[in-house]
Parts: C-alpha cells; sequence; structure tokens
C-alpha cells in the first residue's frame, strides 16, 4: 500500500512540475461564449444527481468544481494547485440536457482555453476517483474554498449536517 501511495503522489507533483513549468498561468484576458455547435471532440456538459443535488457535470460523470479565489475572468489555482483541480478545457464544449448553453464561457489562462460557467472558472478534482464522485465539496484550500456547481450556476453549500468543513463565504459570488 505504501508503494502505491508513493505512486500518486509522484504522479500529482510530476503533474504539478509540468503545468508550472509549461507557464499554465492565471491570467484571464476575455471571458467569451463557448456555447455554439461542437466541432471535432469536446467536452460535453450534463448536469448528474449527486447527495448535494443536481450538480453540473462533464457527459463523462466527473463533477465540475468552481473556486472562491477566483474571479469571472481570471483563475487563482496555478502550479500545484492545478494539479490536484485541474482546469477543465474550455474547446468545443456543448451544453446537454439541464444546461443553460447561454451560460457557457470561456477565459485565457497562459495560452489555454478554461471552461467557465456563468461566469465560474470550472475543474474538476484529482481525489473524484469514480463518475458521481463529490469528494472535493467544501474542501478549503489553495486559498479558497471549492464547491460543486449546480445547473443554475450557482455553489452548492454542503448542509451542515453533511459534516463537510465548507465557510459560507463565497469570495464574491
Amino acid at each position: 500500500m505504501g508503494t502505491r501511495r508513493f505512486r500518486t503522489a509522484a504522479f500529482f507533483l510530476a503533474s504539478a512540475a509540468g503545468l508550472a513549468a509549461c507557464g499554465y498561468g492565471a491570467s484571464a484576458s476575455t471571458s467569451s461564449s463557448a456555447g455554439g455547435a461542437a466541432t471535432g471532440s469536446g467536452a460535453k456538459l450534463t448536469v448528474e444527481s449527486s447527495k448535494y443535488g443536481t450538480v453540473l457535470a462533464l457527459s463523462s460523470g466527473q463533477t465540475l468544481y468552481m473556486f472562491t479565489a477566483d474571479s469571472s475572468t481570471a483563475s487563482k489555482c496555478t502550479g500545484s494547485c492545478a494539479g490536484l483541480w485541474p482546469p477543465v478545457d474550455g474547446s468545443h464544449v456543448v451544453a446537454g440536457a439541464g444546461v443553460k448553453s447561454s451560460m457557457i464561457g470561456t477565459i485565457t489562462r497562459g495560452g489555454s482555453t478554461q471552461l467557465t460557467y456563468d461566469g465560474h472558472p470550472l475543474y474538476t478534482y484529482a481525489g473524484d476517483t469514480s463518475a458521481g464522485a463529490v469528494a472535493g465539496e467544501g474542501i478549503n484550500s489553495f486559498g479558497g474554498l471549492w464547491y460543486v456547481l449546480g445547473a443554475g450556476g450557482t455553489p452548492v453549500k454542503p448542509s451542515s449536517s453533511s459534516g463537510s468543513s465548507g465557510g459560507s463565504s463565497y469570495g464574491g459570488y
């Protein structure tokens, strides 16, 4: 079991180092719509049922998260943060059932395009090991709180009975 943990830790460290070396920076230039028809391969946004209600996800079942330290035009998650919370590529995105295409947009970060929904830059969580997992909900790390995002574009706050240590501040959202 120790070897497995070492490999997992090494993977995350190598991923974070690679992202940092590639200049996967956090500045955004503009926000634009990405809700048009898909061309080639791309992400399809869907809604999934979770213990927190209906949440935004990729068609693969990966839950999507927002970060309270971000703004609608800039991601604050860089370096090792982006290794643990990979930004979602905003190229060729389509809205599935239950997703409002008018809320889909993008920001530019280090020459790449990151998907946004209702102004929230979107991420997956490396700790979610299966489709529909929501292990990242309410985590306080990298200078902000992480929340799953509801289909209406609002952060889903865990109930007080869930045992999560999430706060009540949404960092300006």
